[in-house]
Parts: C-alpha cells; structure tokens; sequence
C-alpha cells in the first residue's frame, strides 16, 4: 500500500439553542449565533425536555439566529435542558456544510480499464480512480478522498468523490473505492 488518503466527512458543528417554545404547533428556536439555515432545510433538534420538541424537522427561516417547525400542540413551554440543532440537509437531501478529515488511509492505485470507464459512463457515473485498502465498515460514498500522489514529485491535490465501496474477493481483508475526480 503505497499512497496515503485522507478521507473526509461532511459534518456541520451543533448550534446552541438559548430559548425553544410553543405556540399552538408552532415551536420556535432563537440560537445563540447565527445558524446560516434556509427556509425548508432539515435540522436535528436534541436535549429539549420535554422530548417531544427532539428528532429531525423541516424548518421555516424567520431570521438570522431564529427558526419555526411544526410541534405537538400538548409539549410544555418553554423547553428546558441542552438544546442544540444540528444542519441534517437541504430539502432536496443533499448537504451544504464544510468538511472535516476522518481519517487516514494506504491503498494501492489499480488502473480502471476503458471498458470499465465506458461501463461506468452507462450508468452516468464517473469513474476515474480506483483504490485497493483495509476494508473498513465506517466508510460511505458521501464521503470524499484527498490524494496527492507520491509520483511525480511535486504532483498535486486531488478531491475524489468516493462513489462505490465494492469488496475485493470476500471483503474480508480487502475493498476497493471508486472514486471520481471533483471538477
């Protein structure tokens, strides 16, 4: 195993919720900052006692360190304990916040052939590098890869998109990821 990746994870930070109340079944949450969410996006709601204001909601923006969604019109009000909310995604599924590094990884560069690239662009994925490491079950295709390769001296940064995680054999020693460069 010859070149070293480091794996990232797109996971945005909790934000601390000073104040979270009811008003028919409308809760209401003020953050103590600005939470940078849009009308629509899914947020996870967590600590609030009762635990009925708690799971993963679709919100309505009211302004920079505020939000609304629906809630059950019988919870106490005001929620206490610690309360915090958390980007889950856009409406859409997909997800807009920063990444962090996961963790580190060798693997060997194996040549994706040109059958397997027009196989690939079949299915409108995109294939460009595939590489052979330690299977490991904490890896999923949201994640993404940051490889600079060791030949030539000087070469840069590449960002992969991990498409596919297939096992090499049984899976039990070895897997492959697929991955696309990010253009």
């Amino acid at each position: 195993m010859r070149e070293r990746l480091t794996i990232q994870e797109n996971v945005p930070d909790p934000i601390g919720v000073t104040s979270l109340t009811r008003n028919t079944t409308t809760g209401t949450a003020l953050t103590a900052t600005p939470h940078g969410f849009t009308t629509g996006d899914f947020v996870l709601v967590a600590g609030a006692v009762p635990p009925g204001y708690n799971g993963k909601v679709k919100i309505t923006v009211t302004g920079a360190s505020s939000f609304t969604y629906v809630v059950n019109v019988a919870l106490a009000t005001p929620a206490t304990g610690t309360i915090t909310v958390t980007y889950v995604s856009d409406a859409s599924g997909g997800r807009k916040i920063g990444w962090a590094d996961y963790a580190t990884v060798w693997a060997e560069l194996l040549p994706v052939r040109a059958l397997e690239r027009l196989q690939a662009q079949a299915l409108q994925a995109q294939l460009d590098y595939r590489f052979r490491i330690h299977t490991r079950a904490d890896l999923v295709p949201q994640m993404r890869a940051l490889w600079t390769p060791q030949w030539p001296a000087g070469a840069g940064q590449h960002t992969l998109e991990i498409h596919g995680l297939p096992p090499d054999g049984d899976g039990r020693q070895y897997m492959f990821l697929e991955c696309g460069e990010v253009v």
